[in-house]
């Protein structure tokens, strides 16, 4: 199994006995590159980076990581560009792979994020792993100009129009929300055919565009007491989905991301019971990462739960993550034919 982590780009988490948030960190709290240079060092497969445009100060939309709906984030909240911040550690890493946690793709125009990644990818010589979604945030499809009922119609569209721009000479597309012809799109990325895409999902309709769309499903364990098995039942439907396809599921990925925290043994939070998912003592999380693989994923994100907010204790974790976790993680084989996260 391999072990990602999730950017602290847009503040560190926290969580309660339910819900996950994000605090609303200073910009000198993050150094994004000094981290995913830290990560990369400490054996971490990959930096994934969370996406928003803007913050809504009053919402009513439900969170999706959380199971009672609570809002994640503060009414006004510090976030950094995603696309941004990756071509900044594309040049400063070598290694380790950087990721979307996740790619909004009805915010902007296709043909302009299809720009954006391809060179994300140019610039990290291919280390590129495109998560996408549809989001969630109502307040933010409006401020965008844009419809939050033609989201999944519309993500449709934009993941067609990725692919074609990463590998077609001439790229055209006549869609419901998205029409050109004519126009080209070069450099490629290096990646070839073009960089894996894995859905971000946890639901029927998302499990069907993952196989119909991409090359892997990326859930989330996020709340802080996880059944490990609840995607299962996705997981049977893109099976039934793949056949009628005529997909092999060998070629496609199982991800999830999980908010996580290393803690000493006599630390309270390694003696919960219940105890909080991926929390705990090496031997703790790594029995959690077990019983994660044993469902069918080959990859976790982890977003390290960093109470005090401050940017010395996520580095802590990464190194205790990277020195007592990750390697006897690595011999964590995953249960059924899905493709490994390489």
């Amino acid at each position: 199994m391999e072990i990602g982590i999730y950017a602290n780009t847009h503040g560190q988490s926290y969580r309660d006995d339910t819900d996950m948030f994000l605090a609303n960190t200073p910009f000198e709290e993050m150094r994004p590159v000094r981290t995913a240079q830290l990560a990369e060092k400490h054996g971490f497969h990959s930096v994934w980076y969370p996406d928003h445009v803007c913050m809504a100060i009053q919402s009513a939309s439900a969170h999706t990581a959380n199971v009672s709906g609570k809002r994640a984030y503060q009414p006004h909240h510090n976030m950094l560009d995603m696309a941004v911040v990756m071509g900044a550690v594309a040049v400063c890493t070598s290694r380790i792979k950087l990721g979307t946690s996740v790619l909004i793709a009805p915010y902007r125009h296709p043909l302009a994020d299809a720009r954006q990644f391809a060179t994300v990818d140019l610039l990290s010589q291919g280390r590129l792993m495109l998560g996408v979604g549809c989001g969630w945030m109502a307040e933010e499809f409006t401020a965008c100009g844009h419809d939050y009922a033609n989201r999944n119609a519309q993500t449709e569209e934009c993941l067609q129009i990725y692919k074609r721009s990463w590998t077609e000479e001439k790229v055209e597309f006549d869609g419901e929300f998205y029409k050109f012809e004519d126009i080209s799109m070069d450099p490629k990325p290096l990646q070839k055919p073009h960089p894996p895409i894995v859905y971000g999902g946890n639901t029927p309709e998302g499990a069907r565009r993952a196989i119909r769309q991409c090359d892997g499903l990326y859930s989330l364990f996020l709340d802080t007491h996880c059944e490990f098995d609840r995607f299962n039942p996705l997981q049977e439907l893109i099976r039934r989905e793949a056949e009628k396809l005529g997909r092999d599921t060998s070629q496609f990925r199982m991800m999830a991301a999980a908010s996580a925290r290393f803690t000493g043994a006599g630390d309270p939070q390694s003696k919960e019971s219940p105890r909080a998912t991926c929390t705990g003592t090496a031997e703790q999380i790594l029995e959690d990462l077990q019983a994660m693989a044993d469902a069918g994923f080959s990859m976790i994100v982890c977003m390290l739960a960093c109470p005090s907010g401050s940017l010395t204790e996520q580095h802590e974790q990464i190194q205790r993550f990277g020195e007592e976790v990750i390697p006897q993680a690595k011999g964590i084989k995953p249960t059924g034919e899905w493709k490994l996260v390489e």
